[in-house]
């Protein structure tokens, strides 16, 4: 019966994560909503009555395959959830994000989503706690984003957040030739540093992405004249973390293009910057919105 019983859990949790790919395929496909959901509904359906029967069983190996098919059901209903925020259905998202928290409460995924579409009076608790993204959850996205990254958000959204940090870059850099490092956060695919290693050849720019597959794709990023490699290294870190590896003042400058929405409470990541920094050092960076005051205005 044990037997069986580990042969169930392997073969649904095969079911939910084969029903979040087919999902997912009818999104790309442009298929409806719907039909996207009815994929996953499906997986919950026969998951929930087998994980109800299951309790009963704490041998230690049923046990580490029943863990394995919880972390999927958490990752289900993530799905559910986002698939309903798309939609527009916040209340049935924040139902299912609810749900994934009920199994995991630290799930990073879930607690930034509700936070999201929350209100303080809805889910006080879990927005005040989140001050930062989960790392995992942030690698986890750009991974799954990495093969489109480019085409959607330049090509689609047309996203020019690289070229506004450059453009900065060079006007407070009347002499660009006393330049000689530039750490890249959050490098992604390497938008900003071929623009810096095309009209700075002599530089040396040292990337780093939380996502591996984007650190594997800035690897390979050549310039468009001369072919050469457009970061010395890349790095698969947070920002503090890898700024931490530098010596004190041997940063020229530091830039981060549409990265720290994604780190939260930035303290930290300026601490380490002006700690690697050289005297008059730059750091050049995007934010997704600001208020204007009267002083700027005037």
């Amino acid at each position: 019966q044990q037997n069986s019983e580990d042969n169930c859990f392997v073969h649904l949790k095969k079911f939910i994560s084969t029903s979040i790919l087919v999902a997912a395929a009818a999104r790309e496909a442009g298929i409806s909503f719907d039909d996207q959901m009815s994929c996953l509904a499906a997986a919950e359906n026969y998951a929930v009555p087998v994980l109800a029967s299951a309790q009963e069983y704490d041998d230690e190996e049923t046990h580490m395959t029943k863990d394995d098919l919880i972390s999927e059901m958490v990752e289900l209903y993530n799905n559910m959830g986002v698939l309903e925020k798309k939609r527009g259905s916040l209340h049935e998202a924040m139902k299912y994000f609810r749900k994934a928290l009920d199994i995991n409460p630290t799930d990073g995924h879930a607690i930034v989503q509700l936070a999201s579409i929350s209100s303080q009076d809805d889910d006080g608790k879990i927005i005040s706690h989140v001050k930062e993204l989960d790392r995992g959850y942030v690698a986890g996205l750009f991974d799954g984003y990495s093969s489109r990254f480019e085409s959607e958000l330049v090509d689609v959204l047309k996203y020019v957040g690289h070229e506004l940090v450059y453009k900065s870059l060079r006007d407070a850099l009347p002499n660009a030739t006393s330049i000689g490092t530039i750490v890249d956060l959050g490098c992604g695919t390497g938008l900003l540093g071929e623009l810096i290693a095309t009209d700075m050849p002599w530089v040396a720019i040292h990337g780093t992405d939380l996502s591996q597959r984007m650190v594997d794709i800035s690897l390979e990023r050549k310039t468009g004249s001369g072919g050469r490699a457009v970061y010395s290294t890349v790095s698969n870190l947070d920002a503090s973390e890898f700024l931490s590896n530098f010596d004190e003042a041997s940063v020229d400058c530091v830039v981060a293009s549409d990265v720290f929405i994604y780190i939260g409470d930035v303290s930290d990541v300026l601490g380490e910057c002006m700690k690697c920094l050289v005297k008059n050092g730059l750091v050049g960076f995007t934010v997704e919105s600001y208020e204007t005051t009267d002083a700027d205005s005037g």
